[in-house]
């Protein structure tokens, strides 16, 4: 059954929760920071005065405006900068400054003197096979040429799925509620840690070094009671070392998530999920039917990379073969298949 197409009203509520007397369109909607992400960053960077360059309709904006005694938004759009003011009116925001122009323009950057933190929404193409910093806007190096002659302390949001950053800075990764959402670098005195991962909304937050060779399965990972599914901004970040080492736990594997796994049961805000391994066999269908209906069976859910087109087509397969009561969790680590159930609580 396909999920019913969403309003934009209803996709607006979700990033902002008093959207419903804002002015946007839906294309606004699409690239708008999440309320629970603005807020996090505004108590981040709180400062007397702050600049939110590519401000855009301003949710972001809003956020530094209750933490900081002034706010420059600028915005390059002028449909875009219409609607921001209208929105910070519509909310009684008296302390934004909006400011009309291109952010690299000698007259805008003379406007924005006195701010002690520089923070830029940078624009990116919609569609790109992969992410670099070339066809971001403003240019990036530009940007941070320009304003270290103000502060160095600059904020920039990339998209996440970036791989090379030629900066000196804190890569901090940002998760809501289990699910990849923002990057943004840190630069100057800004920058608390090498990489950091930050799980919304519950303003968690794990820095380090980052692992230096990205985790992969060497021979058959031993599997213990216990699975963990790491959060995303953990994973991108390459923090599961930290992370395990926090958690008294060990590395397991990767597939479509990270792994790591335990004799006893642990908890962590940085487990997307926590599941209980009831059994495990050679991944093939026969072996892989019995061992659901041994566990009573009804549901499975299948938690490895696959063709997303085939998701439903192999469940399907499994599930028209059991006649339980349960549901079940497949995952597979090289050629074997894992059986568990999910723990309510991390």
């Amino acid at each position: 059954m396909e999920k019913p197409i969403k309003k934009p009203i209803e996709k607006a509520l979700e990033k902002n929760s008093k959207a419903g007397k804002l002015f946007f369109n839906e294309e606004d909607i699409r690239w708008a920071t999440p309320e629970v992400v603005a807020d996090y960053r505004a108590e981040r960077l709180k400062c007397k005065v702050i600049a939110d360059i590519g401000c855009g309709i301003g949710f972001q904006t809003f956020s530094f405006a209750k933490t900081c005694e002034r706010v420059y938004a600028v915005e390059i759009d002028k449909e875009k900068m219409e609607n921001a003011k209208k929105n910070a009116e519509a909310l009684g925001l008296k302390n934004i400054k909006f400011i009309l122009g291109d952010a690299l323009d000698k007259k805008v950057a003379d406007k924005l003197k006195d701010c002690e933190i520089i923070f830029c929404d940078t624009d990116r193409p919609i569609n790109e096979d992969e992410r670099k910093i070339e066809s971001i806007k403003p240019d990036v190096k530009k940007l941070i040429e320009a304003y270290s002659k103000i502060t160095d302390k600059i904020a920039i949001e990339f998209p996440p799925q970036i791989r090379e950053i030629p900066f000196d800075c804190e890569k901090e990764y940002i998760s809501v509620r289990g699910k990849l959402n923002r990057l943004t670098i840190y630069l100057g005195g800004l920058k608390k840690s090498d990489k950091s991962a930050v799980v919304l909304p519950k303003r968690e937050v794990l820095r380090g070094e980052g692992d230096k060779k990205e985790k992969k399965n060497v021979g058959q990972p031993k599997l213990l009671k216990y699975l963990y599914e790491i959060d995303p901004a953990v994973d991108r970040a390459g923090l599961i070392s930290e992370l395990a080492k926090e958690t008294g736990v060990k590395f397991c594997y990767k597939d479509k998530f990270s792994f790591l796994t335990s004799e006893k049961q642990t908890k962590s805000p940085f487990f997307r999920n926590s599941f209980e391994v009831l059994d495990g066999c050679d991944f093939n269908d026969h072996e892989i039917i019995e061992n659901l209906k041994k566990h009573n069976a009804k549901e499975v859910e299948l938690r490895f990379n696959l063709i997303p087109q085939d998701y439903w087509k192999i469940r399907k397969k499994y599930e028209r073969e059991l006649t339980g009561v349960e549901k079940i969790y497949l995952f597979k680590s090289g050629d074997k298949a894992i059986i568990a159930k999910r723990l309510e609580n991390n």
